[in-house]
């Protein structure tokens, strides 16, 4: 199972721009194959308790019905926050969406005493499943409650999320209380919080995971917005944030060797997706990231802890290549393999910083000029090599491939583009 928590900053009592917001960040955990994604606790307005009579709706207001189609498309359970209207007042609440199910929702049963004069509680606990898993919640103020958590475990829970929105102290008390009841209960607990002002206070980010011993699995940082995505089959978690930062083009190391393989294996599915089944169950491989690894011609983009990207650069041609009239015959050649950009961070240039980083390397290195292929079903990769300026100069095939390959050269010792 794959549970994404998001870390936000939500505008301020701005409903409309923050379901956009939500819809883009449901869309990207989407290309990470999650199961769940979880928002933090009125996430959709922001944590205003005194604009929260104005700001609510009711439950099946049409609004909503965005995150019924992302949940059915993506085939994904999305639990956010929202205040919303009931007869009995407004509750602090949790939209819950799951595929091909009626909506749900989930009302805060154990409110903070500055929460009093603008909510009334909840009066009833909800289980979920999803992928055959028991999952239990709350929200804020209530997760720290040991009761509340016991009320989950007796209902069965096998995980327990916590939405919240909190600033330091708060983050303190979460850290401790999660931490012990989690290796108490030997249950894994989630906790996403917000960023940035919310009512009267600075909420302290932080979002976290523990394992069924209390140990902290991963976090975010504090300020910024973010994903922190876990995957309990193959015990990998990883950060994306949202805001940008100076980005690294560095030699792959050995410690990268997973997020590399979930790298390919996620360019690989959004290929399959797109029907270009450029790479196959058994290319790229393991094998050959570790050969890439360990003979350091293996380079990956980064921005802080993300991996974005990644290229390989050697001189080695596959045997196909011999059928090729290349116009560079003889001359120090430079091979481009396994050009990739994570899906959830295309179309943001990352792919453009790679190739210049190949081109600068070779020219540094006195290669003549660089070679590499592209499946023709990839239209758009070959559009992108042509505007740098490849020429192409033949066709191969490969196994396990019914299409055959371009193959495009460039020249290296002409700086004239």
């Amino acid at each position: 199972m794959k549970i994404c928590l998001v870390q936000l900053k939500p505008k301020k009592g701005d409903l409309v721009q923050n379901i956009q917001d939500h819809l883009k960040v449901i869309q990207m955990a989407r290309e990470w194959e999650t199961d769940l994604i979880l928002f933090p606790e009125l996430s959709l307005t922001g944590y205003e308790p005194t604009l929260a009579k104005s700001l609510a709706r009711e439950e099946s207001d049409p609004i909503f019905n965005p995150f019924q189609k992302s949940a059915d498309k993506n085939k994904i359970t999305i639990l956010l926050g929202m205040p919303l209207k009931t007869a009995d007042g407004i509750h602090i609440s949790m939209l819950i969406f799951q595929p091909n199910k009626a909506r749900a929702v989930y009302a805060k049963q154990i409110l903070h005493k500055d929460e009093l004069p603008f909510f009334v509680a909840g009066n009833s606990e909800m289980i979920l499943d999803v992928q055959k898993k028991k999952i239990g919640f709350g929200i804020c103020y209530e997760t720290l409650q040991k009761e509340h958590f016991l009320k989950a475990y007796d209902l069965g829970a096998m995980i327990y999320l916590a939405s919240v929105a909190k600033p330091d102290k708060g983050i303190l008390k979460a850290y401790a209380h999660f931490s012990k009841i989690a290796a108490e209960f030997s249950t894994p607990i989630f906790m996403a919080n917000s960023v940035g002002f919310c009512d009267d206070f600075l909420a302290a980010g932080q979002t976290a995971a523990w394992n069924v011993n209390g140990e902290l699995i991963d976090q975010l940082d504090r300020d910024r917005s973010g994903m922190l995505w876990i995957n309990f089959q193959s015990k990998i978690s990883r950060k994306y944030y949202f805001e940008t930062s100076e980005l690294e083009i560095q030699p792959a190391q050995p410690t990268d060797l997973q997020a590399l393989i979930q790298l390919f294996h996620n360019a690989k599915k959004h290929l399959d997706h797109q029907g270009i089944f450029q790479w196959t169950d058994t290319y790229p491989s393991k094998t050959n990231i570790e050969k890439d690894l360990k003979d350091k011609t293996l380079f990956v983009l980064k921005n802080q802890e993300a991996l974005l990207g990644a290229v390989t650069l050697n001189e080695e041609q596959d045997i196909e290549y011999q059928s090729i009239n290349w116009k560079f015959k003889g001359a120090k050649i430079l091979v481009i393999h396994r050009l990739v950009v994570d899906p959830i961070h295309q179309r943001q240039g990352y792919a453009k910083q790679l190739m210049d980083f190949a081109e600068d390397f070779g020219r540094e290195h006195d290669y003549a000029a660089i070679r590499l292929d592209t499946y023709t079903q990839n239209k758009i990769s070959f559009g992108f090599y042509k505007r740098r300026n490849y020429v192409l100069s033949g066709q191969v095939f490969f196994s396990e491939r019914t299409d055959p390959f371009y193959c495009l050269e460039k020249n290296l010792t002409n700086f004239v583009e």
